[in-house]
Protein backbone atom coordinates (compact mmCIF):
# COMPACT_ATOMS: atom_id res chain seq x y z
CA UNK A 1 0.00 0.00 0.00
CA UNK A 2 1.28 3.48 -0.75
CA UNK A 3 -0.34 6.83 0.88
CA UNK A 4 0.62 10.09 -0.63
CA UNK A 5 -0.94 13.45 0.63
CA UNK A 6 -2.64 16.04 -2.04
CA UNK A 7 -1.46 14.41 -5.03
CA UNK A 8 -2.27 16.19 -8.24
CA UNK A 9 -4.45 14.04 -10.82
CA UNK A 10 -3.00 15.94 -13.77
CA UNK A 11 -1.55 12.66 -15.48
CA UNK A 12 -4.20 10.47 -13.81
CA UNK A 13 -7.21 11.68 -16.46
CA UNK A 14 -6.64 10.96 -19.67
CA UNK A 15 -8.07 14.39 -20.01
CA UNK A 16 -5.44 15.94 -18.61
CA UNK A 17 -7.69 18.25 -16.52
CA UNK A 18 -5.28 20.03 -13.80
CA UNK A 19 -7.32 18.49 -10.38
CA UNK A 20 -5.83 17.35 -7.31
CA UNK A 21 -6.93 14.78 -4.24
CA UNK A 22 -6.77 15.03 -0.56
CA UNK A 23 -4.85 11.77 -0.36
CA UNK A 24 -4.43 8.96 -2.66
CA UNK A 25 -4.14 5.17 -2.03
CA UNK A 26 -2.82 2.52 -3.86
CA UNK A 27 -3.87 -0.85 -2.82
CA UNK A 28 -2.23 -4.01 -3.56
CA UNK A 29 -4.29 -6.51 -1.44
CA UNK A 30 -7.72 -6.97 0.68
CA UNK A 31 -6.19 -6.36 4.45
CA UNK A 32 -5.13 -2.75 2.75
CA UNK A 33 -8.51 -1.53 3.16
CA UNK A 34 -9.33 -3.02 6.48
CA UNK A 35 -5.62 -1.26 7.38
CA UNK A 36 -6.75 2.07 5.61
CA UNK A 37 -10.44 2.00 7.22
CA UNK A 38 -8.52 1.18 11.09
CA UNK A 39 -7.50 4.74 10.80
CA UNK A 40 -10.29 7.79 12.22
CA UNK A 41 -8.83 10.05 9.49
CA UNK A 42 -9.04 8.52 6.09
CA UNK A 43 -12.05 6.87 7.15
CA UNK A 44 -13.74 9.71 7.89
CA UNK A 45 -13.23 10.96 4.31
CA UNK A 46 -15.60 10.64 1.08
CA UNK A 47 -13.55 7.38 -0.55
CA UNK A 48 -13.53 7.61 -4.50
CA UNK A 49 -12.15 4.88 -6.51
CA UNK A 50 -10.23 5.61 -9.59
CA UNK A 51 -8.38 3.34 -12.79
CA UNK A 52 -5.97 4.93 -14.93
CA UNK A 53 -9.04 8.21 -15.55
CA UNK A 54 -9.30 7.38 -19.21
CA UNK A 55 -13.24 6.92 -18.91
CA UNK A 56 -13.50 9.76 -16.25
CA UNK A 57 -14.33 14.06 -16.69
CA UNK A 58 -13.07 15.53 -13.40
CA UNK A 59 -14.17 19.01 -12.81
CA UNK A 60 -13.19 19.87 -9.58
CA UNK A 61 -11.05 18.99 -6.94
CA UNK A 62 -11.43 15.58 -4.63
CA UNK A 63 -11.21 16.80 -1.24
CA UNK A 64 -11.36 13.05 0.25
CA UNK A 65 -9.33 9.53 -0.29
CA UNK A 66 -8.84 8.26 -4.65
CA UNK A 67 -8.36 4.51 -4.28
CA UNK A 68 -6.60 3.08 -6.86
CA UNK A 69 -5.71 -0.86 -7.12
CA UNK A 70 -2.18 -1.37 -8.31
CA UNK A 71 -2.27 -5.55 -8.24
CA UNK A 72 -1.28 -6.42 -11.77
CA UNK A 73 -0.19 -10.20 -11.58
CA UNK A 74 -1.46 -12.84 -14.38
CA UNK A 75 -2.20 -16.35 -13.73
CA UNK A 76 -3.59 -19.00 -15.17
CA UNK A 77 -6.28 -20.37 -13.34
CA UNK A 78 -7.11 -23.22 -15.98
CA UNK A 79 -6.11 -24.50 -19.44
CA UNK A 80 -7.92 -27.13 -21.58
CA UNK A 81 -6.78 -28.33 -25.43
CA UNK A 82 -9.06 -25.33 -26.67
CA UNK A 83 -8.83 -22.74 -24.25
CA UNK A 84 -7.15 -20.73 -20.80
CA UNK A 85 -9.02 -19.31 -18.45
CA UNK A 86 -6.76 -16.19 -17.50
CA UNK A 87 -6.76 -14.34 -14.04
CA UNK A 88 -5.30 -10.75 -14.60
CA UNK A 89 -5.04 -8.03 -11.87
CA UNK A 90 -7.16 -5.02 -11.96
CA UNK A 91 -4.46 -2.56 -11.78
CA UNK A 92 -2.62 -4.01 -15.28
CA UNK A 93 -2.78 -1.93 -17.83
CA UNK A 94 -5.19 -3.20 -20.45
CA UNK A 95 -3.51 -2.67 -23.57
CA UNK A 96 -0.48 -4.15 -21.88
CA UNK A 97 -2.95 -7.73 -21.51
CA UNK A 98 -4.18 -7.68 -24.53
CA UNK A 99 -0.61 -7.76 -26.30
CA UNK A 100 0.57 -10.77 -23.55
CA UNK A 101 -2.44 -12.32 -24.93
CA UNK A 102 -1.39 -12.51 -28.60
CA UNK A 103 2.11 -13.02 -27.99
CA UNK A 104 0.36 -16.44 -26.39
CA UNK A 105 -1.63 -16.50 -30.06
CA UNK A 106 -4.75 -16.57 -28.10
CA UNK A 107 -8.08 -15.23 -29.48
CA UNK A 108 -10.42 -12.90 -27.54
CA UNK A 109 -9.47 -10.09 -26.95
CA UNK A 110 -7.43 -8.94 -29.74
CA UNK A 111 -10.55 -6.41 -30.89
CA UNK A 112 -10.05 -4.59 -28.33
CA UNK A 113 -6.59 -3.53 -28.88
CA UNK A 114 -5.47 0.00 -27.90
CA UNK A 115 -7.87 0.99 -25.54
CA UNK A 116 -6.62 3.00 -22.20
CA UNK A 117 -7.41 2.26 -18.73
CA UNK A 118 -6.87 -0.68 -16.78
CA UNK A 119 -8.12 -4.08 -16.53
CA UNK A 120 -10.16 -3.04 -13.87
CA UNK A 121 -12.17 -0.67 -16.03
CA UNK A 122 -13.30 -3.02 -18.23
CA UNK A 123 -16.21 -5.03 -16.52
CA UNK A 124 -17.01 -1.74 -14.91
CA UNK A 125 -17.44 0.01 -18.28
CA UNK A 126 -18.03 -3.05 -19.97
CA UNK A 127 -15.59 -1.84 -22.92
CA UNK A 128 -16.03 -2.66 -26.75
CA UNK A 129 -14.59 -1.95 -30.04
CA UNK A 130 -14.85 -3.13 -33.47
CA UNK A 131 -18.20 -5.66 -32.68
CA UNK A 132 -16.33 -7.06 -29.62
CA UNK A 133 -17.35 -6.49 -26.25
CA UNK A 134 -16.04 -7.31 -22.63
CA UNK A 135 -18.25 -9.59 -21.74
CA UNK A 136 -17.42 -11.81 -24.70
CA UNK A 137 -14.92 -13.19 -22.86
CA UNK A 138 -14.86 -12.31 -19.09
CA UNK A 139 -16.02 -15.34 -16.52
CA UNK A 140 -15.79 -14.41 -13.48
CA UNK A 141 -14.75 -10.53 -11.66
CA UNK A 142 -13.42 -10.67 -7.83
CA UNK A 143 -13.67 -7.29 -5.80
CA UNK A 144 -13.33 -5.80 -2.50
CA UNK A 145 -16.01 -3.41 -0.82
CA UNK A 146 -14.65 -0.49 0.28
CA UNK A 147 -16.14 -0.30 3.41
CA UNK A 148 -15.15 -3.15 5.35
CA UNK A 149 -12.29 -5.26 2.85
CA UNK A 150 -14.81 -8.13 2.20
CA UNK A 151 -14.22 -10.25 -0.73
CA UNK A 152 -17.14 -10.75 -3.48
CA UNK A 153 -17.09 -12.99 -6.66
CA UNK A 154 -19.19 -12.16 -9.22
CA UNK A 155 -19.96 -14.28 -12.44
CA UNK A 156 -20.69 -13.22 -15.72
CA UNK A 157 -24.24 -13.88 -15.51
CA UNK A 158 -24.19 -11.57 -12.04
CA UNK A 159 -22.54 -8.32 -13.56
CA UNK A 160 -25.19 -7.33 -15.61
CA UNK A 161 -23.36 -5.95 -18.26
CA UNK A 162 -25.54 -3.73 -20.92
CA UNK A 163 -24.47 -1.41 -23.42
CA UNK A 164 -21.11 0.47 -22.11
CA UNK A 165 -22.28 -0.29 -18.67
CA UNK A 166 -22.39 -2.93 -15.85
CA UNK A 167 -23.75 -3.26 -12.06
CA UNK A 168 -20.41 -2.09 -11.00
CA UNK A 169 -21.19 1.31 -12.86
CA UNK A 170 -24.81 1.53 -11.40
CA UNK A 171 -25.44 0.18 -7.88
CA UNK A 172 -21.66 -0.96 -6.82
CA UNK A 173 -20.22 2.60 -8.21
CA UNK A 174 -17.76 3.40 -5.70
CA UNK A 175 -18.41 0.62 -3.24
CA UNK A 176 -16.63 -1.88 -4.86
CA UNK A 177 -12.93 -1.68 -5.63
CA UNK A 178 -12.46 -4.50 -8.60
CA UNK A 179 -9.04 -6.61 -8.16
CA UNK A 180 -8.96 -9.53 -10.27
CA UNK A 181 -10.92 -10.24 -13.42
CA UNK A 182 -11.06 -13.68 -14.87
CA UNK A 183 -11.06 -14.08 -18.83
CA UNK A 184 -11.76 -17.38 -20.93
CA UNK A 185 -9.69 -17.36 -24.15
CA UNK A 186 -9.51 -19.92 -26.69
CA UNK A 187 -5.94 -21.13 -28.38
CA UNK A 188 -5.20 -20.14 -31.97
CA UNK A 189 -6.64 -23.73 -33.83
CA UNK A 190 -10.34 -23.53 -31.29
CA UNK A 191 -11.14 -19.98 -32.69
CA UNK A 192 -11.51 -17.49 -35.06
CA UNK A 193 -11.42 -13.55 -36.38
CA UNK A 194 -14.43 -11.50 -35.36
CA UNK A 195 -15.16 -9.40 -38.32
CA UNK A 196 -18.32 -8.21 -37.67
CA UNK A 197 -17.29 -4.56 -38.18
CA UNK A 198 -17.07 -3.65 -41.99
CA UNK A 199 -13.67 -1.37 -41.81
CA UNK A 200 -11.64 -4.34 -39.68
CA UNK A 201 -13.04 -6.96 -42.31
CA UNK A 202 -12.08 -5.01 -45.16
CA UNK A 203 -8.65 -3.79 -43.75
CA UNK A 204 -7.69 -7.69 -42.88
CA UNK A 205 -9.43 -8.85 -46.16
CA UNK A 206 -6.85 -6.41 -47.64
CA UNK A 207 -4.22 -8.66 -46.08
CA UNK A 208 -4.94 -11.57 -48.53
CA UNK A 209 -4.33 -14.29 -45.81
CA UNK A 210 -6.10 -17.47 -45.89
CA UNK A 211 -5.11 -18.44 -42.11
CA UNK A 212 -5.87 -15.34 -40.14
CA UNK A 213 -3.92 -15.00 -36.61
CA UNK A 214 -4.82 -12.79 -33.47
CA UNK A 215 -1.76 -10.78 -34.05
CA UNK A 216 -3.35 -9.55 -37.46
CA UNK A 217 -6.58 -8.83 -36.08
CA UNK A 218 -4.85 -6.94 -32.99
CA UNK A 219 -2.68 -4.75 -35.82
CA UNK A 220 -5.40 -4.22 -38.13
CA UNK A 221 -7.07 -2.53 -34.84
CA UNK A 222 -4.75 -0.17 -33.71
CA UNK A 223 -4.14 0.84 -37.49
CA UNK A 224 -7.39 1.77 -37.23
CA UNK A 225 -7.55 3.50 -33.76
CA UNK A 226 -4.67 5.68 -34.81
CA UNK A 227 -5.83 6.56 -37.78
CA UNK A 228 -9.51 7.45 -36.34
CA UNK A 229 -9.03 8.88 -32.66
CA UNK A 230 -6.68 11.30 -31.20
CA UNK A 231 -3.50 9.81 -28.92
CA UNK A 232 -4.32 11.23 -25.28
CA UNK A 233 -0.67 11.32 -25.05
CA UNK A 234 -0.38 14.12 -26.99
CA UNK A 235 -4.47 15.94 -26.80
CA UNK A 236 -6.39 15.28 -24.06
CA UNK A 237 -9.26 13.41 -24.19
CA UNK A 238 -11.31 9.87 -23.15
CA UNK A 239 -12.47 8.54 -26.49
CA UNK A 240 -15.79 8.84 -27.42
CA UNK A 241 -17.93 10.89 -25.08
CA UNK A 242 -21.47 9.88 -25.72
CA UNK A 243 -23.03 6.63 -26.06
CA UNK A 244 -24.58 5.73 -29.52
CA UNK A 245 -28.05 6.30 -29.00
CA UNK A 246 -30.66 3.45 -29.21
CA UNK A 247 -34.27 4.51 -30.23
CA UNK A 248 -37.27 2.45 -31.40
CA UNK A 249 -38.48 1.65 -34.76
CA UNK A 250 -41.08 4.19 -34.92
CA UNK A 251 -39.34 6.99 -34.11
CA UNK A 252 -36.50 5.55 -36.06
CA UNK A 253 -39.02 5.56 -39.16
CA UNK A 254 -40.24 9.33 -38.45
CA UNK A 255 -36.36 10.25 -39.14
CA UNK A 256 -36.86 9.01 -42.45
CA UNK A 257 -38.77 10.87 -44.25
CA UNK A 258 -36.42 14.16 -43.10
CA UNK A 259 -32.99 12.34 -43.07
CA UNK A 260 -33.22 9.41 -46.27
CA UNK A 261 -29.54 7.88 -45.42
CA UNK A 262 -29.59 8.27 -42.11
CA UNK A 263 -26.71 5.34 -41.00
CA UNK A 264 -28.37 2.86 -38.01
CA UNK A 265 -27.55 -0.85 -37.07
CA UNK A 266 -31.45 -2.85 -35.89
CA UNK A 267 -30.56 -4.34 -32.29
CA UNK A 268 -31.52 -8.33 -31.43
CA UNK A 269 -34.83 -6.50 -29.42
CA UNK A 270 -35.79 -4.70 -32.97
CA UNK A 271 -34.49 -0.97 -31.76
CA UNK A 272 -32.41 1.34 -33.80
CA UNK A 273 -29.09 2.21 -33.06
CA UNK A 274 -28.11 5.05 -34.36
CA UNK A 275 -24.15 6.46 -35.00
CA UNK A 276 -23.90 9.28 -32.33
CA UNK A 277 -20.93 10.84 -33.97
CA UNK A 278 -23.26 11.01 -37.62
CA UNK A 279 -25.62 13.20 -35.10
CA UNK A 280 -23.37 15.54 -34.09
CA UNK A 281 -21.74 16.00 -37.54
CA UNK A 282 -24.86 16.30 -38.99
CA UNK A 283 -26.50 18.62 -36.66
CA UNK A 284 -23.28 20.76 -36.92
CA UNK A 285 -22.63 20.63 -33.44
CA UNK A 286 -18.94 18.95 -34.45
CA UNK A 287 -18.00 22.97 -34.84
CA UNK A 288 -18.87 23.50 -31.28
CA UNK A 289 -16.09 25.17 -28.61
CA UNK A 290 -16.04 26.01 -25.50
CA UNK A 291 -12.69 27.98 -23.91
CA UNK A 292 -10.15 25.17 -24.75
CA UNK A 293 -12.52 22.67 -25.13
CA UNK A 294 -13.67 21.12 -29.21
CA UNK A 295 -14.33 18.38 -31.01
CA UNK A 296 -11.66 16.10 -32.29
CA UNK A 297 -11.22 16.86 -36.26
CA UNK A 298 -10.48 13.24 -36.48
CA UNK A 299 -13.80 11.59 -34.55
CA UNK A 300 -17.03 13.55 -33.64
CA UNK A 301 -17.69 11.50 -30.40
CA UNK A 302 -14.55 13.08 -29.24
CA UNK A 303 -14.03 15.81 -26.87
CA UNK A 304 -10.57 17.25 -26.62
CA UNK A 305 -8.63 19.23 -24.28
CA UNK A 306 -6.80 21.81 -26.46
CA UNK A 307 -4.79 22.97 -23.56
CA UNK A 308 -5.69 24.52 -21.06
CA UNK A 309 -9.16 23.48 -20.41
CA UNK A 310 -11.19 23.20 -17.44
CA UNK A 311 -13.28 20.55 -16.63
CA UNK A 312 -16.38 22.43 -16.86
CA UNK A 313 -15.28 23.55 -20.11
CA UNK A 314 -15.35 20.22 -21.36
CA UNK A 315 -18.96 19.93 -19.33
CA UNK A 316 -20.11 22.87 -20.97
CA UNK A 317 -18.90 21.68 -24.43
CA UNK A 318 -20.79 18.48 -24.33
CA UNK A 319 -23.95 20.04 -23.40
CA UNK A 320 -24.03 22.38 -25.96
CA UNK A 321 -23.88 19.01 -28.14
CA UNK A 322 -26.56 17.45 -26.45
CA UNK A 323 -28.79 20.40 -27.17
CA UNK A 324 -28.20 21.21 -30.65
CA UNK A 325 -28.77 17.50 -31.26
CA UNK A 326 -31.85 17.08 -29.48
CA UNK A 327 -32.70 20.40 -31.40
CA UNK A 328 -32.24 18.80 -34.50
CA UNK A 329 -33.24 14.79 -33.99
CA UNK A 330 -35.33 15.35 -30.63
CA UNK A 331 -32.69 12.47 -29.47
CA UNK A 332 -30.78 12.88 -25.96
CA UNK A 333 -27.37 11.89 -26.58
CA UNK A 334 -26.26 10.35 -22.71
CA UNK A 335 -22.40 10.67 -21.71
CA UNK A 336 -20.28 7.39 -21.78
CA UNK A 337 -17.63 9.25 -19.91
CA UNK A 338 -17.97 9.34 -16.00
CA UNK A 339 -18.28 12.68 -14.57
CA UNK A 340 -16.75 13.65 -11.03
Amino acid sequence: MHIQANFPLTQLNSFHIKAKTRYLVELDKQSDIRVLRSDPKLASLPWTILGDGSNVLLTHDIEGVVLRCRYNKIKIVKEDEDGVWLSVGAGMNWHELVEYTINQDWWGLENLAYIPGTVGAAPVQNIGAYGAEARDTITRVQALNIFDGERIEFRNSDCEFGYRTSIFKQEYQNRLLLHRVTFRLRKRHAGQANLVYEPLKIAVHSLEKPDLSPRDIFEAVIAIRQKRLPDPKYMGNAGSFFKNPIIDNDYFESLLNEFKTIPHHRTLDGQIKIPAAWLIERSGANQLTEGRAAVSDKHALVLVNLGGASGHDILNLAHKIQDQVMHQFGIHLEPEVNLI
